[in-house]
């Protein structure tokens, strides 16, 4: 059965959704079950004692066993030259993201009888073109070719507000995670489809629409003015407000919102892939239209790293306070010595002017003579 996939790769779980023909047309998307309790799995991978790799839950679980062979946190290395290490051996962390999508692929081909038509994944809204080129070229080397890479904003945008309206639009996002909740506005013009522009990140869940705002405010646009609000990721109860300025998004499992735009955004792709027609209005930079890969840009200048020694705390022993007060234990010591010297100077001489002059002899009257006595 045809079908597009979409995957949303987070910090701690992944979600998947997938949109499948019907007709001319593509079904609503609809989530894949990944995990073994809940429809997300674990964004990890674990290295097995055959030098496998598992995926997802089966990897966390294992993981908890054995910690030092559990991998994590990988998707957001992409880019980096360092490789993560796990029992000496290197994995570059494009290649993990990759080893992840490639276990989703596999699940997915198994409910629907084949590859997907067209892959959409997420990255995080501060990637560059570098970034994007070095996973891109990883999923070709393991036959992903019809991929589009984009940021989880503009996923979650896909899943309520997927084509922009005519004219200049400005929409926000609302990412909640475990480090706060990420901020974006985004925007699109004419023929354009949504961009992401001005972020905040680690804002408090109570801080976020109003910080939107604020970003709205400083973009010279209104909160009534938006073109809606989408919240994604772990909201909160009771986090919309009971009276938006403008329309507002959550829909029925906002932590799977990022997947079920990317698999909305896939079918757009790949009813764009599938006929020679013009592009539909919403193709941007974002949904590229040639997919063939070109020469790997230059990796971005790594930023200034300034190195502040880092001081031991002292030692308290005594030695350790004698080092610490050498100059001062000096000067006690040579006035110790001198008043020692003076005490003794002092003592000799009342110790000789008070001892007993000894008799001076009596003269002798006696002659010499020559027997020898007196």
């Amino acid at each position: 059965m045809p079908y597009v996939l979409g995957i949303d790769v987070a910090q701690g779980r992944t979600h998947a959704a997938a949109c499948r023909r019907q007709g001319h047309g593509w079904s609503e998307p609809e989530p894949l079950w990944l995990g073994e309790r809940s429809p997300a799995a674990a964004s990890a991978l674990f290295l097995d004692d055959e030098g496998y790799l598992l995926t997802g839950d089966a990897a966390a679980q294992a993981g908890a066993r054995v910690p030092s062979r559990l991998l994590t946190g990988f998707h957001r290395r992409i880019g980096d030259d360092v490789p993560m290490m796990v029992e000496g051996e290197p994995f570059p962390p494009e290649t993990l993201t990759t080893v992840l999508v490639e276990g989703i692929a596999e699940h997915a081909a198994s409910l629907f009888g084949g590859p997907p038509h067209h892959l959409v994944l997420t990255h995080p809204g501060d990637w560059g073109g570098y970034r994007r080129d070095v996973l891109r070229r990883a999923l070709a080397d393991a036959g992903f070719t019809a991929v589009t890479l984009v940021p989880g904003s503009v996923a979650a945008l896909g899943a309520h507000l997927p084509v922009p309206g005519p004219g200049a639009q400005v929409a926000g996002v609302c990412e909640f995670g475990t480090d706060g909740v990420t901020v974006t506005l985004a925007t699109a013009s004419g023929a354009s489809g949504w961009q992401p522009g001005q972020s905040a990140e680690g804002v408090a869940p109570a801080a976020a629409l109003s910080t939107l705002f604020a970003l709205a405010g400083a973009a010279s646009a209104s909160p009534k003015g938006l073109a809606g609000v989408v919240f994604s990721g772990d909201v909160p109860p009771h986090a919309l407000p009971v009276r938006p300025p403008c329309p507002m998004f959550a829909g029925p499992v906002p932590p799977a919102t990022a997947a079920l735009g990317a698999a909305a955004l896939a079918a757009l792709r790949a009813d764009h892939r599938g006929t020679p027609q013009e592009p539909p209005a919403v193709e941007t930079t974002l949904l590229p239209k040639v997919d063939t890969l070109g020469e790997l840009g230059e990796r971005p200048p790594r930023p200034p790293v300034e190195i502040t020694p880092f001081e031991l705390p002292e030692r308290t022993g005594p030695l350790n306070l004698f080092r610490r007060r050498r100059p001062l234990a000096a000067a006690v010591l040579v006035l110790a010595a001198a008043v020692s010297a003076v005490v003794i100077t002092v003592t000799a001489r009342e110790a000789t002017a008070g001892s007993p002059v000894p008799p001076s002899p009596a003269p002798s009257h006696c002659a010499p003579s020559g027997e020898g006595h007196c």
